[in-house]
């Protein structure tokens, strides 16, 4: 999968002809923002100031540059090198310049990276940085921050944006380098104050950004704080959705040199995340792909590219087209129809008409895919007095794209399922008859829901993939998550009849039973938070397997992050303990 966004190594790779691999080195300068005993700074910084985990420990100067580049040749194969001032802030005096020109003629470095603060930065400074850019490629990392003067005061930051930005036109004019670092998350603001500072960086004469997530580190003031009063902190979805936002805002060739913070687990308070930082960059470039989004596309009056899909289309018995997903490898809807399908698994047992007749119905569509649940149930409330409000929820903004292509409108349908499928792509929202309408949102359901308002929906239809393909909305954590939107009277539908999937919900705190079966020999699930609305109970040996046997383990993921993988090895792991115990369902 091609990035949406110019990562850094890639710039790298085209500038330099392979990765420069950053040789971290802790001159021990300490920080202009603190006083002499360490005390003060920055409200966010340790007593670190930043420094590299790797060359923790190590002694001079030397040791620690050997240390690092040992540890890059040894674990990444490095063959070129980037020497990396990192820690605290560089103030190029003339006792520190001397250590600059030793390091560089002690190893061959292909260029040095500076970090530093708009106030370090200082006439002579610039004449240094100058004269050391005229033998070796210099970059400037400047710690902005943020835009906002407000929160600069507020984390005891030391300077003005106004110094950040003179500073940054500054080097620009003067031929150096300039990566900027930024904080998403900082104390009182919100997402408006991160769009401001993207926006504004973006229109400045940058080189790179470096994105950050704030940590609440041991031994910060900010760790002072949060112990009186809990300040609020961006988990990994919450940051992922600015983050996405930020880079959409970064003109398309500035590369991106870091999504999230780095901080040692002993030393972090909050947050605690649950992704690994691979697994977070493999969702953010997943949730910008599906949804199309590129780094630039929010930068001036560039658009975003649409239209590249690469979905196989399919007739099935009814005449109705559904899609072949290569990444799952299966279809959306079963081969003896897509709109057979959403009106007997769905419509007809959720007694969508009859709730209709007795007032407004709130129907939420999870994996709405190419909308045939939705654009079906829309059919079915154009008689009734009253509307049905639909809220989908979708990952794959580029499956509606093509099945407003691709879907047939046929002469009976009382709405333009191509123009709806059209109006939910370009603007997330669109309207049947009646007052009817859909809106949908983009990203993982998992995470959408919890946006979601309490006790809203009179109907659930849950149309993920299969349990082996697309377990993550399978397990009784989403279950859960689902029953806390529905309405006391509400019903939950889906096709899937799997032991584990009902052993779930059953867990969850729903009632289940069955529907009648469509297209193949067992019918669908259904699940209610009132044992009256179930018609059709399970089987009493299918609920003995549920409770007696390991079939009856359900999937689970208790923090809403894992992968297929995980939650399927998971539940293997927890059949074998199961087995080796002696015992059935823990």
């Amino acid at each position: 999968m091609n990035s949406p966004y110019l990562a850094y190594k890639d710039y790298m790779r085209e500038h330099y002809g392979e990765p420069l691999f950053r040789v971290p080195i802790d001159f021990n300068f300490g920080c202009p923002n603190r006083e002499a005993d360490g005390s003060g700074g920055c409200t966010f910084c340790n007593v670190r100031g930043s420094a590299a985990v790797q060359t923790i420990g190590a002694g001079t100067v030397k040791e620690q540059m050997h240390e690092a580049i040992r540890f890059a040749r040894n674990r990444y194969n490095a063959k070129k090198y980037m020497a990396y001032i990192q820690a605290f802030s560089a103030t190029f005096g003339k006792s520190q310049q001397p250590l600059y020109l030793d390091l560089l003629d002690s190893f061959d470095f292909t260029a040095v990276s500076i970090g530093t603060r708009p106030d370090c930065l200082t006439p002579q400074a610039y004449d240094f940085l100058v004269e050391l850019n005229r033998h070796i490629e210099v970059w400037v990392e400047l710690g902005v921050q943020t835009v906002h003067d407000r929160t600069l005061d507020r984390i005891n930051r030391g300077h003005d944006w106004a110094s950040s930005e003179t500073s940054i036109r500054k080097l620009h004019d003067l031929g150096l380098n300039v990566a900027v670092h930024a904080i998403l998350g900082l104390p009182g603001e919100t997402a408006e104050d991160y769009r401001q500072t993207a926006d504004t960086l973006a229109a400045l004469p940058i080189d790179a950004v470096k994105i950050h997530n704030l940590h609440i580190e041991k031994g910060t003031t900010l760790a002072l704080e949060h112990a009186l009063t809990p300040l609020p902190v961006l988990m990994e979805y919450d940051f992922a959705e600015h983050l996405m936002d930020f880079i959409r805002r970064m003109p398309p060739n500035i590369p991106i040199m870091r999504l999230t913070t780095d901080t040692l687990d002993e030393e972090l308070i909050a947050p605690k995340w649950h992704m690994a930082k691979g697994q977070f960059r493999d969702y953010v470039v997943q949730q910008m792909t599906c949804r199309e989004w590129k780094q630039g596309d929010l930068f001036g009056n560039l658009k975003p590219e649409t239209g590249n899909w690469n979905f196989e289309a399919v007739e099935t018995k009814d005449g109705s087209t559904t899609f072949w997903n290569e990444e799952y490898k299966e279809h959306y809807h079963t081969p003896e129809g897509a709109r057979l399908e959403a009106e007997e698994k769905y419509l007809v047992p959720g007694k969508l008409k009859e709730r209709l007749a007795q007032g407004e119905v709130q129907l939420l569509d999870v994996c709405f895919g190419l909308g045939y649940n939705s654009l079906s149930a829309l059919e079915f409330a154009d008689s009734p007095h009253h509307s049905l409000k639909i809220t989908a929820l979708e990952m794959d903004r580029r499956v509606v794209g093509a099945a407003a292509q691709n879907i047939q409108t046929l002469e009976t349908d009382s709405n333009d399922w191509k123009k709806i499928l059209g109006d939910l792509y370009e603007t997330q929202s669109a309207f049947g008859n009646q007052q009817s309408a859909i809106q949908i949102v983009w990203g993982d359901a998992r995470y959408t829901v919890t946006h979601l308002p309490d006790t809203t929906f009179d109907l659930v239809f849950l149309d993920a993939f299969s349990t082996q393909r697309n377990s993550e909305l399978w397990t009784v954590d989403f279950f859960r998550k689902l029953k806390r939107v529905m309405k006391p009277d509400g019903v939950l539908l889906t096709y899937c009849a799997a032991i584990p999937v009902r052993a779930g919900l059953l867990e969850a705190g729903f009632f289940v039973g069955e529907t009648d079966p469509v297209g193949r020999a067992r019918g669908g699930t259904c699940a209610a938070l009132r044992e009256d609305l179930i018609e059709i109970p399970l089987p009493a040996h299918e609920m003995r397997m549920i409770r007696e046997t390991s079939r009856g383990l359900p999937y689970r993921d208790p923090y809403g992050v894992r992968t297929n993988k995980e939650i399927l090895r998971d539940r293997q792991e927890n059949i074998i303990k199961c087995k080796q115990e002696g015992t059935s369902n823990p």
